[in-house]
């Protein structure tokens, strides 16, 4: 009972933690520490590391995303830096409901030896994700989902150096946590935008 209790109790208080440092601490930041993001893709049938293979298999569903994200720390020389984030998905095709996905915690290498041409980045980032039902081409592709999962994202952005626009490429992913929690997933390869402020 105790655990069924914990596992009710612990995405609500991710949520909240996530909001209080999105929201409440964010006049703390310094400047470019805030983004605003907005992407879209299409899901596939394939696991992750398929996915971002030659020869995909697309499924009949899409989704668009906003996201808002917080750098909180850097190091390294600013070479490396820790960010926090929220976002928010319509799945729209073969499904049809929201997904929101925090509280997401992640990293970003900053530093490629052609930065002065085109700026890159490198992100990896994990989390919590809620659906709003039982995803259909989870269910198809892993016989079974669940509304919770755990969401990891892998990202590389490109845009001109010192401009607070960057083109953003990323694999957004929906996880059981490698049969941990018994809920299948799903990947979608996903292009779209960010502006720093």
């Amino acid at each position: 009972m105790m655990r069924k209790m914990h596992q009710q109790l612990l995405p609500p208080l991710q949520i909240l933690v996530s909001l209080c440092l999105l929201f409440n601490l964010t006049g703390t930041a310094l400047a470019e520490d805030l983004a605003f993001s907005v992407y879209g893709g299409r899901l596939t049938n394939d696991p992750w590391e398929k996915s971002i293979a030659p020869g995909v298999d697309f499924a009949d569903a899409g989704l668009v995303v906003v996201s808002g994200s917080w750098t909180f720390a850097r190091v390294l020389g600013d070479k490396l830096s820790f960010e926090v984030e929220a976002n928010l998905a319509k799945q729209f095709g073969d499904q049809d409901h929201w997904e929101i996905n925090l509280p997401i915690v992640a990293f970003r290498w900053h530093r490629f030896p052609w930065d002065d041409t085109v700026a890159t980045s490198f992100a990896w980032g994990i989390g919590s994700s809620y659906a709003t039902d039982e995803p259909p081409v989870e269910r198809e592709n892993n016989d079974e989902s669940k509304k919770w999962l755990i969401y990891w994202f892998g990202e590389f952005t490109f845009g001109p150096p010192d401009s607070p626009w960057e083109l953003l490429t990323r694999l957004h992913h929906r996880s059981d946590g490698f049969g941990a929690l018994n809920g299948g997933g799903s990947n979608a390869l996903c292009l779209g935008f960010r502006y720093r402020f």
